[in-house]
């Protein structure tokens, strides 16, 4: 079955676009960034704490490369329920780390924040085709 959910696709300078969607996290809508690079569905550290309880939240002993930031310490928590329109999932497994570095440029540009990164994680295991001319986010479940 395939799900359509509406994009918001911003212009931050000429030929240069962001893309968003809105999900809810545990009946709390949410922001995040639709990231074909980022290799796992990222929550900023401090935003986190809107959708899942400190206690929740697991540190791990690896280390995490990339959003413009060094080796950074990783935790990881469980969402219990992801939704999107028609669109249900429960139990995702997601990284949290600091995004107030993406959020301060977000300010700067007048955008939204962002409570995360929806990464390839995601879009891989629901065949995921983002619709530029549609601005739609299609999602196929898995039989």
């Amino acid at each position: 079955m395939k799900h359509k959910i509406p994009l918001h696709i911003i212009e931050l300078e000429a030929q240069n676009f962001h893309v968003f969607v809105d999900m809810e996290i545990n009946g709390t809508t949410c922001r995040l960034l639709v990231d074909t690079g980022a290799s796992k569905t990222v929550f900023d550290a401090e935003r986190v704490l809107r959708f899942v309880s400190e206690q929740k939240i697991t540190s791990h002993e690896s280390k995490s490369v990339g959003l413009g930031a060094t080796n950074m310490e990783t935790k990881a928590a469980t969402i219990k329920n992801i939704t999107a329109k028609k669109f249900k999932r429960k139990k995702m497994e997601v990284a949290i780390l600091p995004l107030a570095h993406v959020n301060t440029t977000y300010a700067v540009l007048e955008i939204p924040e962002i409570d995360g990164v929806l990464g390839s994680d995601f879009l891989m295991k629901y065949r995921a085709v983002i619709d530029f001319g549609n601005a739609q986010l299609v999602l196929t479940k898995r039989k």
